[in-house]
């Protein structure tokens, strides 16, 4: 291993991709699953990416092994599906991830994610895109690079994985017999490491996390430029603008483009430019390679004529003479082109300069509704649509969002990142722009399928706006690698959802409460079972009680499913923030009981308990019950007790007249005494 090898160095991620995670400041080992010690001081730059920077790992188990490891970005899930099937793919032209997770990163104050990968057993064939080299010779193309690599596509496609990461940075030639073997594929989604000159036009159209999954005719034609790189001993597209490129391939052609006024070997050219034919029924495929390399056999299929106009059709300062150059002029000039759609300028320059009286017509229907088409037409779906019947074969373009089908999933990460895209992505998925494009493809595609079920599911929830639904639970369900996304969790990082609750954990002990919409999602899409009800309760709760109910709810679901880890800290805040919940009740003594078990129970850390505890709904109706029965007897007291003042006038009334009466005897009886006695005492 060599000192240039072992040097700290920076690497720059290209515009607008997301930098690679920062160097710790810390030169202390990061020990990953107690045995793979990273070192943060190495950085080893030819197997870091614009993405993952790469530091040299030793295993504790056993030093003799060379390894290092990825740190990602968190914003560029890993590819797991990828991870998980390489372990069954037997060939040794492919390094193999060892181990990947999260780490707490020394020195940074958050946690990283990381791939354990073992180090290539030899050099790059090239250092960079601007470096160059000794130039191959056809025998050491065949021999050396070739054959591994056909074989290990083979073996790929029978596993349905694809490579898609093939370019001379990340190919490796062995120090032993000189024979090829391929880098890590796993650190991104897949194309999105590939400069796009590696890349099909209509991949290349798009950015580089919307590239889509592919298939073999993709790996072919990026094998196609690998094989003219080589050929030449350089790129013969160094330091070009990409998309000035990519505007030089939809005029010339991509091999005209790439190869410019360089000249090939004589027995390379012909394979080259098979391999990097723009219409894929016209590339050649593995077993076209295959018959080439093993007999030397050439049978290049003659390319279909491209229809061009005389005239071209000005827009925001291009000419397109193509179809295809046409629909990406109207891509480019969004605003300018949903005007010029909103006449028949398009369908009379296709009628009359392409003389294409068909593709006109199909380009008139476009606003039509349909059975299958959007509930609602818009200027943009129309246009999109437009666009896609110029260019089938591209990639499905609306507004700033231009994205291969089989590309949906890790588009939907942009699309959450950027909240002026989020919009766009929904009213596209949600437009049945994808049911379109499906329409006019004039081949099938072995991914299309996959990639209609994917779009399905999406639009599922981005119809629901509720807490843990929408674009959020979106790009959690189609990206499974994905770490949560929050930016409440400040450096910390989960892929799991025990994981997460670990972390809303910690943060609890110091007071804070996380929960927002990404949290929900990253739940919703993670856990054994469902938790749609507890989302909509969520939706519904009305005051900040109800809401902490409905979050402990959730919470407490998910810890029963997927976390054994007490979640104490948790636990005494939602007791803290649920007080108004208990003070609800009307019993006093089922209040103490109540807050006597809560209290109890605060030892486990365990939110379902509480959760019986506070909103049990047995007590609850027992409250409600004893409640309506104590009023029942207050409201037949009070009814009592004013019969009984009632009754106790009626009752002084009575013994006023009574009193009066008796009065009036007494004084009667005394005024007879009186006057008998003075009768007597006359007669006497």
């Amino acid at each position: 291993m060599s000192d240039a090898t072992l040097r700290v160095e920076e690497t720059n991620a290209p515009e607008g991709r997301p930098a690679p995670p920062p160097a710790a400041s810390s030169q202390e080992e990061v020990v990953f699953a107690g045995r793979y010690n990273i070192q943060p001081g190495v950085v080893l730059p030819h197997l870091s990416t614009s993405t993952a920077r790469a530091y040299l790992t030793l295993d504790a188990e056993d030093p003799k092994r060379e390894l290092y490891a990825l740190v990602l970005n968190h914003e560029v899930p890993a590819r797991l599906t990828a991870i998980l099937a390489a372990k069954n793919i037997a060939h040794d032209a492919l390094l193999k991830p060892i181990r990947w997770g999260r780490v707490d990163w020394v020195g940074s104050g958050r946690e990283e994610i990381v791939i354990i990968l073992p180090q290539p057993p030899g050099p790059p064939l090239l250092q960079s895109m601007e470096s160059t080299t000794q130039y191959w010779t056809v025998r050491e193309i065949k021999r050396d690079l070739l054959m591994p690599i056909m074989d290990l596509l083979r073996r790929m496609e029978e596993d349905r994985l694809t490579h898609r990461n093939i370019r001379p940075t990340n190919l490796y030639r062995r120090v032993n017999d000189d024979s090829v073997i391929s880098g890590q594929i796993y650190s991104a989604p897949p194309g999105y490491e590939q400069p796009s000159m590696f890349e099909p036009i209509e991949r290349a159209m798009c950015a580089p996390i919307c590239r889509g999954i592919g298939d073999l005719s993709d790996e072919l034609f990026a094998l196609g430029v690998t094989i003219m790189v080589l050929g030449l001993g350089y790129n013969p597209a160094a330091g070009m603008d990409e998309e000035e490129l990519l505007e030089r391939r939809i005029a010339k052609g991509s091999y005209s483009a790439l190869l410019g006024k360089n000249k090939l070997h004589t027995d390379l050219a012909p394979v080259v430019r098979s391999l990097l034919r723009d219409e894929e029924h016209e590339r050649w495929t593995l077993v076209d390679l295959s018959n080439w390399v093993n007999s030397g056999q050439v049978n290049p299929a003659q390319p279909m004529p491209v229809a061009r106009a005389d005239r071209p059709l000005e827009l925001g300062g291009r000419s397109a003479y193509t179809a295809r150059e046409l629909a990406h002029a109207l891509n480019a000039n969004w605003d300018a082109a949903v005007k010029l759609s909103g006449d028949d300028t398009i369908e009379k320059w296709v009628d009359r300069s392409l003389n294409d009286r068909d593709l006109a017509k199909e380009i008139s229907e476009c606003g039509l509704l349909g059975a299958s088409g959007p509930r609602q037409m818009t200027d943009d779906i129309r246009l999109s649509r437009i666009i896609t019947t110029l260019d089938p074969i591209g990639p499905i373009r609306y507004r700033r969002i231009a994205m291969m089908p089989d590309g949906t999933g890790p588009a939907s990460i942009q699309a959450v990142l950027q909240k002026e895209l989020s919009a766009e992505y929904t009213s596209m998925i949600l437009g049945k722009m994808m049911n379109f494009w499906h329409e006019k493809q004039p081949r099938p595609k072995t991914w299309m399928l996959p990639a209609s079920e994917i779009v399905e599911k999406a639009a599922i929830y981005l119809s629901d706006t509720a807490p843990g639904f929408s674009i959020e639970r979106c790009v959690y369900e189609l990206n499974p690698a994905l770490p949560c996304l929050s930016p409440h969790l400040k450096g910390s990082v989960a892929l799991q959802p025990r994981e997460l609750i670990d972390t809303l954990e910690r943060h609890a002990e110091s007071g804070e409460l996380l929960f927002d919409r990404h949290i929900a999602a990253f739940f919703a899409a993670r856990i054994t079972g469902r938790i749609d009800r507890e989302l909509h309760d969520l939706a519904r709760a009305s005051g900040d009680a109800e809401k902490s109910v409905a979050q402990l709810r959730l919470l407490a679901f998910v810890q029963s499913k997927n976390s054994a880890t007490p979640a104490k800290h948790l636990y005494k805040m939602f007791l803290e923030k649920l007080q108004p919940i208990v003070s609800k009740y009307r019993n006093v003594r089922l209040r103490e009981e109540m807050l006597r078990a809560a209290e109890k129970a605060a030892s486990k850390g365990n939110l379902d308990s509480l959760v019986r505890i506070l909103d049990n709904s047995k007590k609850r109706r027992w409250d409600e019950r004893g409640f309506a029965v104590a009023s029942r007897r207050y409201a037949a007291l009070g009814v009592e007790m004013q019969k009984m003042q009632t009754d106790e006038k009626r009752l002084q009334r009575q013994a006023q007249l009574l009193g009066r009466q008796i009065a009036a005897n007494v004084a009667c009886v005394a005024s007879l005494a009186v006057i008998a006695a003075l009768v007597i005492s006359k007669l006497g």
